[in-house]
């Protein structure tokens, strides 16, 4: 069983490999940054077109991050999971 969770834990790191390498990962979450930094801007809605955009760019970025952290955290609780039922 062991060698299975295994294996699936390292096919599921590839993938989120490939997800964070198609997201451009490092620009990723530095435009994230800048972004949640401009959304704070007071004068950003002066002009509502480009707010929208912005805003709809960083809700799109956000929700793609977080679904890759989602995957890296889950995983690690899996395998977290599978190593406590190994030991009992």
């Amino acid at each position: 069983m062991r060698a299975d969770v295994e294996a699936l834990s390292a096919d599921i790191a590839k993938s989120v490999q490939l997800l964070k390498r198609r997201l451009d990962w490092e620009p990723a979450l530095q435009r994230r940054d800048e972004l949640d930094a401009l959304s704070e801007n007071p004068s950003l809605w002066d002009d509502p077109q480009k707010a929208q955009a912005l805003m709809r760019e960083r809700t799109k970025l956000a929700a793609a991050i977080e679904a890759v952290e989602k995957l890296e955290r889950e995983r690690a609780d899996n395998l977290e999971l599978a190593e406590m039922a190994e030991a009992e």
